[in-house]
Formats: C-alpha cells, sequence, structure tokens
C-alpha cells in the first residue's frame, strides 16, 4: 500500500510539530505495517520555511530514520492560514502539479489529506479522475476556526462558499477521520451520510513517560523540587488566549500549595507574561520555555497539566494533542467545563478534574481533591 499524506500550510508551520503530530505517527503506522510505504509531501509557507531551514534539515534526517519519505515543497503565503475564496486559485495553481506528479510517479493508492486544504486539493483530483482513495483528516472545524479567529462570519461569501466546499469533502471521502466525538457530531450533522471514524489525538506514550529519578533531577535544576507545577504546553494566541490562560492560572493557584506555572510554546510569550503579571502572580512564580528541545521534559516536570478554554464557536468540538500528551507523562488534567468532548472522559476515567471557573467553590473543592487525590489520579491517567 502506498500512501501520500498531504500537509498544507494551515496546519503545521513549525518544524517540532511536524515532527511530533505527523512523522511520529507516520513512522508507527510504517512499523507497523512494513508493507507500506509512506510519502509525507508538506507544503509550508516560504517566509516560514526559511526562518526555520536549519531544523527542517534536522526533520528531514528524523523522517528518514523512521522510514518516511518526506518532501518540503514551500509556497507562496497567499491569503492566510484560513483561506479567503478568492486566494484559493492561487494556492492550488502552486500545489495541485506536486500532489499529481509524485501521487502518479509514485503509484499511490491512498491519499491522507490533513485538514481542509489538503482535503480540497485530494477531492479536485479525485473529481479530475484520478484514481486513489480518499480519507479527510479533519483536525478541526475549519468554518468556527474562521469564525474565532475572525476571518469571516456566517454571512459572509467566503463563509457560505466554504460551506459548500466543506459539504463535498465529507460526501466524496472514504472516511472523514474526527478527533472527538464534538467533531464527529459536526459531520453528521452536515452530512448524515459521511462515513465518520473517530480517533483521537494520537501520541507515543513511551517517549513522554519517565522515571522519579528523572522528574527529581529535572525539578532541582529548574529550582521547583518542592512546587506544586502546573504545566501548559502548547500555543498561544486565538485559540489560546493568553489572557484566559492567565485568569485561569490567577484562580486555580489561590487554592495549591506553593504552585508554580510552566509553560512549554513555539509561540511568542510577551502577552501571557505581561497578563499573568497583571493578574498578580509574581515573576518567580511562572517561567516560559520557548521551543523547548525536548518537550518531554517539560511535561515531566509537572504534577498537573491545564488544559483550557474560552466560550468560543470551537470550544465544544475540542480534543487537543496536549491531552493525550500530558495523560501519557502520567500528568492529572484540568479541564473547563465547556471542553464538552473531553469532560466525560476525565470524569469516567478520573484522570483529572473538572472545573467551572465561573464557581469559586467548585474551582476550591476541585483543587483540594487534586492535591488531596494526584497519586490515584495521576496512575488513572
Amino acid at each position: 500500500m502506498r500512501v501520500l499524506y498531504l500537509v498544507s500550510r494551515e496546519n503545521i508551520l513549525e518544524p517540532g510539530v511536524l515532527k511530533s503530530q505527523v512523522l511520529d505517527l507516520a513512522g508507527q503506522l510504517v512499523e507497523n505495517s512494513p508493507s507500506t510505504e509512506l510519502t509525507v509531501l508538506n507544503f509550508p509557507s516560504v517566509n516560514r520555511f526559511f526562518a526555520s531551514l536549519r531544523s527542517y534539515q534536522s526533520v528531514k534526517r528524523y523522517a528518514r530514520r523512521m522510514g518516511v519519505r518526506l518532501i518540503i515543497v514551500p509556497i507562496l503565503p497567499i491569503g492566510r492560514s484560513v483561506m479567503p475564496v478568492w486566494a484559493i486559485p492561487l494556492f492550488l495553481i502552486q500545489t495541485i502539479p506536486f500532489v499529481l506528479f509524485f501521487a502518479l510517479a509514485s503509484k499511490i493508492d491512498i491519499i491522507h489529506a490533513r485538514a481542509y486544504l489538503s482535503a480540497l486539493l485530494a477531492h479536485l483530483l479525485r473529481k479530475g479522475g484520478l484514481k486513489v482513495g480518499f480519507i479527510f483528516d479533519m483536525r478541526g472545524a475549519y468554518l468556527l476556526e474562521g469564525v474565532t479567529y475572525g476571518r469571516w462570519n456566517r454571512s459572509d461569501t467566503s463563509y457560505k462558499i466554504w460551506e459548500r466546499i466543506e459539504k463535498s469533502l465529507f460526501s466524496d471521502s472514504d472516511r472523514v477521520v474526527v478527533q472527538s466525538e464534538g467533531l464527529a457530531d459536526y459531520v453528521k450533522k452536515v452530512m448524515p451520510d459521511a462515513r465518520v471514524e473517530l480517533i483521537p489525538p494520537c501520541v507515543k506514550e513511551r517517549d513522554l513517560s519517565a522515571g522519579r529519578k528523572e522528574r527529581e533531577i529535572g525539578r532541582k535544576r529548574l529550582g521547583v523540587a518542592d512546587r506544586f507545577v502546573v504545566v501548559y504546553s502548547g500555543s498561544l494566541g486565538s485559540f489560546h488566549e493568553p489572557d484566559f490562560l492567565a485568569k485561569s492560572y490567577a484562580e486555580i493557584r489561590k487554592h495549591l500549595p506553593n504552585s508554580y506555572f510552566l509553560v512549554a510554546t513555539h509561540s511568542d510569550p510577551k502577552e501571557l507574561d505581561s497578563f499573568l503579571r497583571k493578574r498578580g502572580v509574581p515573576t518567580g512564580e511562572f517561567r516560559v520555555i520557548l521551543s523547548p528541545k525536548d518537550p518531554e521534559e517539560v511535561l515531566n516536570i509537572g504534577d498537573v497539566g491545564l488544559h483550557v478554554m474560552g466560550d468560543l464557536p470551537i470550544t465544544s468540538t475540542v480534543i487537543a494533542v496536549k491531552f493525550g500528551e500530558y495523560l501519557a507523562a502520567g500528568l492529572p488534567v484540568i479541564v473547563s467545563k465547556n471542553l464538552v468532548s473531553i469532560t466525560d472522559l476525565v470524569d469516567k476515567y478520573r484522570c483529572g478534574v473538572v472545573i467551572d471557573r465561573l464557581d469559586q467553590k467548585d474551582v476550591r473543592v476541585k483543587m483540594q481533591k487534586l492535591v488531596k487525590e494526584r497519586e490515584t489520579i495521576k496512575r488513572n491517567a
């Protein structure tokens, strides 16, 4: 079986994310099925590509070790990752020839399209006569992401045209892969006959778990051996608003013993730093590690992982990769109750606590429970 895994610019701009969210999974597929030949074709924006050129070279070597063929074709960043309709033809002109070439040259059986722009490429090539299987790996609800980012409103022409495109993608794909129950419900509402597979975010557990000795060394090196460390790992921006994260930590820290906030991110941390100070969090109580070389070391220093979001259009559909990473590292999770695709899992398996941020009593009781039962909850995670 020959698989072409398409990645376009709206998903993976940072090489570290390409490695952890695509290549690790691709490598495991090849390991579990040696007869599978897997090619990853990545279309990063040219400016971000050259800014991270050294990292990309490292990632290509990593792909070779995993038995995965990685091809990188930088493209001009016309339009935005949430793409207005006028920019679609310019995107297609740059990408379709390469997808068609590698699909034919490598005799591809299946195109695995990561998110909407990649899926649009696969869909158009199939309509043009290319005989391949088509897996639409959604990752998120693109239309709702555009509303969240403020790129369009539901009444805009771009939104309405993307609505029609979305229906076609759901209808034409052999499988629609979703990461959460919320996304499955979203797809079925748009296209009841869509063939949906629920596959939650995948992580390499063995790479994220560490022994007690390594944890103690890491905590001592960071100077947090006696602190209750709350970890946040991930991006800072429209979906994970720095002010909202700062508010959330400022609320839970009141009920935690000797707390400390440790953040690992690829994003600019200036806003988060400023908001934490405004919320009364002392400088000595938090630290941001920018683009950590080994994110698993950061996770293993922690006592609990923070996964909260504001009331955004996409919130009910979200189950982020960080959720699986926290659990694999043995971190109990603090989850806001509006993340409804996660809350049932947390309650059912008792692997963390679900908080109502607007109810101070609920926050206090849940933090006390987390501290008192941390070892049990950690084992459950």
